[in-house]
C-alpha cells in the first residue's frame, strides 16, 4: 500500500476561513511520541537549551510542558498550511481542504496556479510564517528568561526550534516541499512550460528523499550517538524520506504522463456559432446555454474565426441587433487552431499566446471537430493537481 493510500482515514476538526481542516489518525500516534519525546528528556538529564541550563524537571511537569510545547508546535504547522492556502486564496485558488497528517501537513488546492508568479507566493507563504514565528517564539523566550520564568521560557524557546526547523527543512529545493515549489516557479517562467518545471523540481524531490533515507541509516549505524536517540532519529528520517521520495516519483510520472496527453484527450465538443448571426440572438439564445468566453466562428464544419466576449465589450448594445459575428470576430490564423494529435502541453502554451485564451481542433480534412479554452479542459483527462 502506497503513501497516498496510508493517509485516507481522516476526522474533520474545525473550518477555519470556510476550509476545512481534517486530521490524520495516525496523527495521533506522532502527537503521543512527540509528548513522551520532550517530557522524557526534560526529566531525564540537563538540558542546553540556548544559552540557559535547564535542570532535570519533576514527572508531572516535565508531562504537562510536553503536552503544551506538542501543542504549540502543531498549530504553528497549521499556521503553515493555513498561510499556504491564504495566499492561494489570494491568488483567486479555491481550497479543498487543509490536512494534518504524520508527515507534517498539506494545503490542498483545487487548481494550479495560473502563473509563476502566483506559484511563487504561494511557496513562500509558508516558510515566511514559520519564520515569523520562529521570531516571536525566541522573543517570547528571551522575555521569559529574563523573568525567570523557567517553564514559559522551555514551552517558547522549543515552538521557536520547531519552526525554524520546519521553515528551514521546506526550503529544500525539491517537490512536493515548498524549497521545491519555489524551484519550480523559477523553472516554468524559465522554460513556459509547469509540466517541464514539475518534473524537474520532483526528480530533485527524489533525491532529497534518497538522501534522507540514507542519512537516517547512518545516524542507526553511527557510533557516537547516545543509545536511545540514533533509532528514532534515523527511523524518522527514514520514513519522511520515503514519504518524500514516494511523492516525489508519483509527481514525475504524472508531470510526464501530462506531457504525452494530446488535444483529443482534453478538448470539448465545439459549439459552433454561424458567422452570418446577429449579436442579438448570440447574445440572448446561445450565451445563456453556453457560459464560456470565447466561442469557434464556423460555417459547414469550417472554423472562420473565434468570436470573445471580450471582443463585445466595445461595440454599443444598439447595434447588436444589425451587427452580425462575422464583423467583431477574429478572423482565422494559424494560432487559434492546432490538429488532435497536439500535445496538450503545446496547445496551453499556444493558449497562453494567442490572446484569445482558447483553441479550435482540427483535424486532418479541415472540418472542426472540437474546442479547447484554459481552465475549461475536459475532466475526463486532468490529473488532480500537486498539493500543497
Amino acid at each position: 500500500m502506497g503513501f497516498p493510500e496510508f493517509f485516507k482515514r481522516q476526522l474533520t476538526i474545525a473550518r477555519v476561513y470556510g476550509i476545512p481542516v481534517r486530521i490524520d489518525y495516525r496523527w495521533f500516534a506522532v502527537v503521543a511520541l512527540s509528548v513522551w519525546l520532550i517530557a522524557s528528556n526534560l526529566q531525564s538529564h540537563v538540558l542546553q537549551l540556548g544559552n540557559v541550563g535547564v535542570p532535570p524537571l519533576a514527572p508531572a511537569t516535565a508531562w504537562i510542558l510536553g503536552f503544551i510545547t506538542t501543542a504549540g508546535l502543531f498549530l504553528s504547522v497549521f499556521g503553515h498550511e493555513l498561510s499556504h492556502a491564504l495566499m492561494a486564496r489570494a491568488e483567486g485558488i479555491g481550497i479543498e481542504e487543509i490536512v494534518l497528517h504524520p508527515f507534517g501537513g498539506l494545503a490542498r488546492l483545487k487548481n494550479e496556479p495560473q502563473n509563476p508568479r502566483a506559484e511563487l507566493r504561494i511557496a513562500v507563504a509558508g516558510p515566511a510564517a514559520s519564520f515569523l514565528f520562529a521570531i516571536l517564539a525566541f522573543v517570547a523566550a528571551k522575555i521569559a528568561s529574563l523573568g525567570n520564568y523557567e517553564a514559559t521560557y522551555i514551552v517558547f524557546f522549543l515552538i521557536a526550534s520547531g519552526n525554524l526547523l520546519l521553515a528551514l527543512f521546506n526550503l529544500f529545493p525539491g517537490y512536493p516541499l515548498d524549497g521545491g515549489r519555489v524551484l519550480r516557479a523559477i523553472l516554468w517562467r524559465s522554460s513556459g512550460s509547469i509540466q517541464d518545471a514539475t518534473r524537474k523540481a520532483g526528480i530533485c524531490g527524489i533525491l532529497i528523499g534518497g538522501m534522507l533515507i540514507l542519512f537516517g541509516i547512518y545516524i542507526m549505524v553511527a557510533p557516537n550517538w547516545r543509545p536511545t536517540e540514533p533509532y528514532f532519529m534515523g527511523g524518522w528520517s527514514i520514513l519522511v524520506g520515503i514519504f518524500l521520495l514516494d511523492t516525489a516519483a508519483k509527481v514525475v510520472k504524472g508531470a510526464q504522463q501530462a506531457k504525452l496527453l494530446t488535444v483529443a484527450d482534453g478538448m470539448s465538443p465545439p459549439v459552433a456559432i454561424d458567422p452570418g448571426l446577429s449579436i442579438s440572438r448570440f447574445v440572448d439564445d446561445i450565451l445563456p446555454l453556453h457560459r464560456q468566453t470565447s466561442f469557434p466562428v464556423a460555417l459547414r464544419g469550417r472554423l472562420h474565426g473565434i468570436l470573445t466576449l471580450e471582443d463585445l465589450k466595445s461595440l454599443p448594445r444598439e447595434r447588436w441587433p444589425k451587427t452580425i459575428v462575422q464583423t467583431v470576430m477574429r478572423p482565422i490564423v494559424p494560432e487559434f487552431f492546432v490538429g488532435p494529435s497536439t500535445t496538450l502541453d503545446s496547445a496551453q502554451e499556444l493558449m497562453k499566446e494567442n490572446g484569445v485564451g482558447s483553441i479550435a481542433v482540427i483535424n486532418a480534412k479541415g472540418d472542426l471537430v472540437g474546442f479547447l479554452s484554459r481552465g475549461k479542459i475536459r475532466r475526463s483527462s486532468k490529473k488532480k493537481p500537486p498539493s500543497r
